[in-house]
């Protein structure tokens, strides 16, 4: 066992070095997408890089990866992140990588570094991004996160693209700037469900979720999110979710109401959780 952990470890931060992704594909987790987005509020580890970078304080170092199926099939996206605790402070890092199959030239980088603080029921995060790539010369942004517990629901607040600037290989001189992104969020937790929702408050996005756990090994997935910047643009979601002793494997499938610029065509997820300190 520990011998595969290390050799996890190993290639995490190999793939590290040449990771990427590009801005469309900021939701790179099955369990996310098959809930409606709507985890913000949830402290979900490693995947939580991508979303709130609080999440991270779950007490559980593990491996997170997912593959992305885009514009069925013609685009996928790769995202591998990992995580570790020293006391009350977690580290993570995050490497996305999209790209094409078919005879375009193209791909993008992102990479994150996160950190994390727990002190009691609430925990702060915070990451910082670089980006690169066949379009991109370079580029850096700042997410922060906090999650607060009272009772049996969680609060989320999370701003992201803080100080973002991007230089495009198009135009090399200039470099260009991005608004912050305001999401507020919250989970309500129950042994017979979960319930969540968030709300993009700069995009106009809304999200919710339910998980329904049937047994110990298997839960049902499913969510509804609706984009009113984009003219009502909406997208079902289903999934589900295995665990296995120290594994989680969630897959998803959204079905979405028309293809526009910048969106996908009924993307499929599938997302691997891998937990160094056994079962969550």
């Amino acid at each position: 066992m520990y011998k595969f952990s290390a050799l996890i470890v190993m290639f995490l931060f190999s793939v590290t070095l040449f990771a990427n992704v590009v801005n469309e594909f900021n939701d790179p987790s099955a369990y996310s997408r098959a809930m409606g987005g709507a985890i913000y509020a949830f402290w979900s580890g490693a995947q939580s890089i991508a979303y709130n970078p609080a999440g991270l304080t779950n007490e559980n170092e593990e491996v997170f990866f997912s593959h992305v199926e885009h514009f069925l099939g013609v685009v996928r996206n790769e995202f591998l992140s990992g995580s570790f605790e020293i006391g009350n402070l977690y580290v993570g890092g995050a490497a996305q990588y999209t790209y094409p199959v078919d005879e375009f030239r193209y791909d993008q980088y992102k990479i994150t570094g996160t950190g994390a603080y727990k002190v009691g029921n609430s925990s702060f995060g915070i990451n910082l991004n670089t980006w690169a790539g066949s379009d991109i010369q370079n580029g850096f942004s700042m997410d922060l996160g906090t999650i607060m517990k009272y009772d049996d629901f969680n609060f989320a607040f999370v701003v992201k693209n803080l100080f973002s600037s991007i230089t495009w290989s198009s135009t090399p001189i200039d470099s260009q700037n991005y608004d912050p992104e305001f999401i507020i969020s919250g989970a309500y937790f129950n042994p017979r469900f979960i319930l969540s929702s968030y709300a993009n408050i700069s995009s106009g996005e809304i999200g919710i979720g339910a998980d329904l756990p049937l047994n110990p090994l298997f839960s049902i997935l499913g969510g509804y999110r609706i984009t009113l910047a984009q003219e009502i643009s909406k997208e079902v979601s289903v999934g589900m979710k295995i665990s296995y002793y120290n594994f989680d494997l969630d897959i998803a499938y959204v079905f979405k109401e028309s293809l526009q610029f910048g969106d996908t065509i009924s993307p499929f997820y599938v997302s691997i959780t891998y937990n160094f300190l056994g079962g969550k």
